[in-house]
């Protein structure tokens, strides 16, 4: 094994003049020369010495196939500098015996490069492209870009977690959980991905890190007369929202399936948005091209997804057909960002303001409401496009309390409480209520049956 080497200044103390460092033994000695000591062996005592500040390991190993991996790092103690070269070492011979190589890519590429070279391959053609571009350039920043991929240890991965939850050394405002889980996926990503694509000896080292859980399982539903108060306020404010609002209520469409993202700065393209020439009026389909889990699809599953086109997207969508002079192009003109930025001023200005509700609370609400509807997690899956069955599972098939007291009243024979119960159970509570206002208005019983 390799020893250390002292690269520590060398000092020269002269009788009668201030004390000089060098970081050469032969400044030092020029410097000596120049001050009448051309004889090393007449110099006063204690003249000329070497400090024991900086010693530097220094590993250099070649493979069978001639390529040369030289690791070095400059250290405060001699104990340390011998440690890395026994670390180095012991990781050298470690990938020897695993691999037969070196990667000399492996050896030299930056957290930058590889941080970007991983974003440009592994995200290309992908919906979450821009979004994982700004996280790339955050990451870059908090691990420090210029130091070495292989030189990152687990320690990194919990003071860039530290620096998340707004902890760290470097002050940001706190990430929400979910945030911070969504940074540490592309790590763990670009880990997976340099192991399997570029072959890099490494471990996963961002999988292990503990992240706190997200809350966003919790079901968010009206409360009160909340939707009432919402419509009431985009209809003063923002009423071209108001369709987009009654679309995604009815068949849980995500905000960028029914407007367009934000423009890309470098192509000036512009993904996302529901289009006319998607919607088969005859078949009563909508179809919606691209969907969110597109990349993560298997190669057996088609792109996007078609919904039925029920009658109420029907009422809402008919009178802007019919207004369109075209019926070509795109359904909606505003953008997920305007779109946003619409809706939370909606309930911000709503009377008294809507609390805690974002344009994604319509989906799970929607979602929700669908799960009333139909028999399975499957055939709900289907309608929203969520990628994990076991989620809608236990998130949307786990009956409420509310719901539950509805169906046991089945228990007390009578007719009135069966017939609840029966709605309940198809309907939903919301939607049974409405069902029996709606019965109470009409003249006859047997109306309802026409």
């Amino acid at each position: 094994m390799a020893k250390p080497k002292n690269r520590s200044p060398w000092r020269v103390k002269l009788p009668g003049k201030e004390v000089r460092q060098f970081r050469l033994e032969s400044q030092a000695r020029t410097y000596l020369a120049e001050s009448g000591y051309t004889d090393d062996t007449a110099y006063p005592r204690g003249a000329l010495k070497q400090l024991e500040t900086a010693f530097e390991g220094q590993v250099i190993r070649k493979d069978k196939l001639g390529n040369l991996v030289r690791r070095s790092e400059t250290f405060d103690t001699y104990d340390e500098a011998e440690k890395f070269i026994a670390k180095q070492d012991a990781d050298l011979d470690r990938i020897l015996d695993n691999q037969g190589a070196f990667e000399a890519d492996f050896e030299t590429i930056t957290v930058r490069e590889a941080l970007k070279k991983f974003h440009a391959t592994h995200y290309k053609g992908k919906a979450s492209f821009k979004e994982n571009g700004y996280r790339i350039d955050h990451l870059i920043e908090w691990l420090g870009g210029d130091r070495k991929f292989r030189s990152l240890t687990t320690k990194d991965f919990k003071n860039l977690r530290a620096t998340l939850q707004g902890e760290g050394d470097i002050k940001i405002n706190p990430y929400s959980a979910s945030s911070q889980r969504n940074y540490f996926t592309v790590l763990t990503s670009l880990y997976k991905h340099a192991i399997k694509e570029w072959e890099y000896p490494v471990a996963n080292l961002a999988s292990g890190i503990t992240l706190p859980k997200p809350t966003n399982y919790i079901q968010r539903d009206w409360q009160g007369d909340e939707e009432v108060r919402l419509m009431k306020s985009l209809e003063e404010r923002s009423p071209w929202l108001i369709p987009i609002v009654e679309l995604s209520l009815e068949m849980a469409f995500r905000r960028g399936e029914l407007v367009q993202g934000e423009k890309n700065k470098k192509t000036g393209l512009q993904t996302g948005g529901l289009q006319w020439e998607n919607i088969n009026w005859a078949k009563g389909e909508l179809t919606l091209l691209t969907e969110k889990n597109d990349s993560s699809k298997k190669v057996t599953e088609s792109l996007g997804r078609t919904v039925p086109l029920t009658q109420r997207m029907q009422e809402i969508l008919k009178p802007l057909y019919e207004a369109s002079k075209t019926k070509k192009g795109l359904v909606f003109q505003g953008t997920t960002n305007s779109v946003t930025g619409a809706f939370s001023n909606a309930c911000k200005r709503a009377e008294p303001p809507i609390e805690k509700l974002t344009f994604h609370s319509l989906r799970k609400i929607a979602t929700k409401a669908l799960s009333n509807r139909v028999d399975n997690p499957m055939q709900l899956r289907r309608l929203t496009g969520h990628r994990n069955v076991e989620v809608l599972d236990k998130r949307y098939f786990n009956i409420r309390v509310e719901e539950l007291a509805a169906l046991l009243l089945k228990s007390s024979g009578s007719i009135q409480h069966r017939g609840v119960a029966a709605l309940t159970k198809v309907l939903g509570l919301k939607d049974t209520k409405i069902f029996l206002r709606e019965v109470r208005k009409l003249k006859e019983l047997d109306d309802v049956f026409k």
